[in-house]
């Protein structure tokens, strides 16, 4: 006979573990477990409408008591239909309970079923499409807008020739050059001052030296100006109305002396003679010069060497930077030395003042005859030194010494400066 559900009533089949309506454990595996009870369809049947409630929704279980016994019962949490069954409308199928083998799956109440993913990737995919293109259009348009406004005109500029080609007119033949171009060019040069090689035509080359001479016209009214770099510089006054000018030029070999260029450049307002800058080979570069004695001015100017002027009435200006500086002139004269000595000849009665000074080194002065000069003489760290009767002594300023005396009853001044060094002065 068969039995039915405890809880529900449902009628049971032989072998049947649980309740088909409900769920509730009727029954325990023959032998501990094992082997699958025959399932049966239950019949369906159109309820009426008046007996058939509305779907209930699908409801868990309370938790199972293990206090129960080998028959586990479990309670239904919400309302349940005694007499009948009807699957909610989410119903889904479940897997087998792992180590219970049954005839039929279990029925399992679960929540809705997730919503479905969006497809973010695809619209991602869709804006980057839709960006290339919109890229690739407007790369267009900028590439057919620049072609429109760059694009080649041919003008015809004149006759052409067969097949459309332009004609090209004769090459005009070149002037004829003037075979005195040099010296055009070279006496322009001149006019305008710029200083150029002196003429080294008929120098005397040893093994040693290379010397050459130029002589030069000059006005009286007029300036002599030499600027060398290293070599000694000597000055002598003479009769007459020319420059005669004596190049020395000394050590490494010919060829290095060749190079060594001496420049030259005459104007109205006087003559300048100079080295060039950038001798190679320690090649030095001396001058003898004779100037007329009634010259109204000369400059002379020196890196190393020796500077020397003598028998000369007119203006001088000397300066050098390592060296010394020799003069036995009448006429005013200034020399500035920062390395070295200055040697002064001072004679008789002068009309034009005459200063010295030196950095670094001693100014030493002799008297000849009756000087009759205003004598100012200070050396900031040394001595001033007074040989012979001159009728004046130094007096100890500080570190240094300073004279100040008229000698022969005064006359043009005389001034010497030194920092570091001595003023000697012998009569």
């Amino acid at each position: 006979m068969p039995e039915s559900c405890l809880n529900c009533g449902a009628e049971l089949y032989e072998g049947q573990q649980f309740c088909r309506r409900c769920g509730v454990q009727v029954g325990v595996p023959a032998n501990g477990g094992g082997g699958d009870a025959p399932t049966q369809l239950f019949p369906q049947q159109e309820p009426q409408p008046s007996s058939r409630p509305a779907p209930m929704p699908a409801v868990g279980t309370s938790p199972v008591r293990p206090e129960a016994g080998p028959r586990i019962e479990t309670g239904p949490v919400g309302m349940q239909q005694p007499t009948a069954y009807y699957p909610p409308a989410n119903f889904q199928q479940t897997s087998p309970l792992i180590g219970q083998p049954f005839g039929s799956q279990p029925l399992a109440v679960g929540g809705a079923p997730a919503p479905p993913k969006k497809r973010r990737g695809v619209w991602f995919l869709l804006l980057f499409i839709v960006f290339i293109l919109g890229a690739g259009l407007a790369s267009a348009g900028a590439f057919l807008w620049w072609r429109a406004t760059h694009t080649t005109k041919i003008v015809k500029i004149g006759p052409q020739g067969p097949q459309g080609v332009p004609v090209i007119p004769p090459i005009p033949d070149a002037p004829g050059v003037p075979p005195d171009l040099g010296d055009r060019i070279k006496e322009a040069l001149k006019s305008a001052g710029v200083p150029l090689p002196m003429d080294e035509s008929g120098a005397t080359v040893t093994g040693t030296d290379t010397v050459f001479t130029q002589t030069y016209e000059i006005d009286a009214d007029a300036a002599f100006v030499v600027h060398a770099m290293s070599g000694s510089v000597t000055v002598t006054g003479a009769e007459g109305d020319q420059v005669v000018v004596k190049v020395t030029k000394h050590g490494g070999s010919p060829q290095q002396r060749e190079s060594a260029r001496v420049l030259a450049s005459k104007t109205d307002e006087g003559l300048t003679i100079l080295t060039a800058p950038g001798q190679a080979g320690g090649v030095s570069v001396s001058y003898e010069i004779k100037v007329p004695r009634g010259l109204r001015r000369i400059e002379v100017s020196a890196e190393r060497g020796d500077i020397k002027v003598g028998e000369f009435d007119g203006s001088a200006a000397l300066s050098l930077t390592n060296g010394s500086i020799t003069v036995a002139s009448g006429g005013e004269v200034r020399g500035r030395l920062v390395n070295g000595d200055i040697n002064v000849t001072y004679a008789g009665h002068h009309e034009d003042p005459q200063e010295f000074s030196v950095v670094n080194g001693d100014v030493k002065v002799a008297f000849g005859g009756e000087p009759q000069v205003e004598l100012k003489a200070a050396s900031t760290n040394g001595d001033v030194r007074v040989e012979g009767d001159l009728g004046a002594s130094a007096e100890k300023r500080g570190n240094g010494h300073r004279l100040e005396a008229e000698l022969g009853g005064g006359g043009p001044p005389l001034t010497l400066k030194v920092v570091n060094g001595d003023i000697r002065l012998k009569k």
